[in-house]
């Protein structure tokens, strides 16, 4: 499957889907906002900075429940490697690590909500909704973990070599919205969110690992056996994940 590049919107997809207000964020009719401070958004390239930064006035309210999947991704002994490796060497692979990711995600009209460090969280179906955003979250690790190899091969002989990458998804209802008053933040917070967390901390290098609920409505994306039971963080029964191939 051929990787995906982000098309460029003229308008913001967010505010059209929401308000039903073209904001052009790129053209000549998106110089006087910009003058304005409306700029295109750091999350997700075809939203503003409205979406990102001024939730209450577009959703009225600080917090709202949606339906949406959230994908964790975090670089494997990054910490271990970081001991032995130059510090150039590390932002490198970080530099690597956040693009790809966020090129993937973009590409499947998800949002990069946050980077800490050597770790990614992804939002699908929030704030550009589309009713297959379970798929493409999936679609969006596939290619992640791709452009990582690709990366990794092309990596010039004597550099640090890159280490693999997690993949956790997951799949839910959640609230997303303003955290904060004094310092306020965009985000998504509840059980799902946890989940997937947890879901992502027992992947392995090169895994990608989902929910049973991921995979209820993806299932034709899965061949083989790819069913097993883990030991999460916090939760005292075992839990069904599907592991995938990229």
């Amino acid at each position: 499957m051929a990787l995906m590049t982000p098309s460029q919107s003229t308008i913001c997809k967010g505010c059209w889907q929401h308000m039903r207000m073209p904001i052009p964020i790129r053209g000549p009719l998106a110089l006087p906002l910009r003058m304005m401070g409306v700029k295109i958004s750091r999350m997700n390239p075809n939203l503003c900075n409205i979406c990102e930064t001024m939730f209450t006035r577009v959703k009225r309210r600080k917090q709202i429940v949606v339906t949406s999947t959230v994908l964790f991704a975090d670089v494997r002994g990054y910490t271990a490697l970081s001991q032995e490796a130059a510090s150039s060497e590390m932002l490198d692979i970080l530099h690597g690590f956040t693009d790809e990711c966020a090129e993937a995600v973009w590409a499947r009209d998800g949002i990069v909500n946050k980077f800490i460090g050597d770790a990614m969280l992804a939002i699908f179906n929030f704030p550009i909704m589309r009713d297959d955003h379970v798929e493409q979250a999936v679609r969006a690790a596939q290619d992640i973990q791709r452009r990582w190899l690709r990366r990794s091969g092309q990596a010039s002989a004597g550099a640090v070599p890159s280490p693999g990458l997690g993949i956790g998804i997951h799949t839910g209802t959640a609230s997303i919205g303003e955290i904060g008053t004094a310092y306020k933040d965009f985000t998504i917070i509840g059980p799902m969110v946890n989940m997937a967390s947890r879901i992502q901390a027992a992947a392995a290098a090169g895994d990608i690992l989902v929910s049973s609920a991921v995979y209820a409505q993806v299932p034709h994306l899965f061949s083989g056996p790819h069913a097993a039971e883990f030991a999460l963080k916090g939760i005292e029964r075992p839990t069904t994940l599907h592991r995938m191939i990229a």
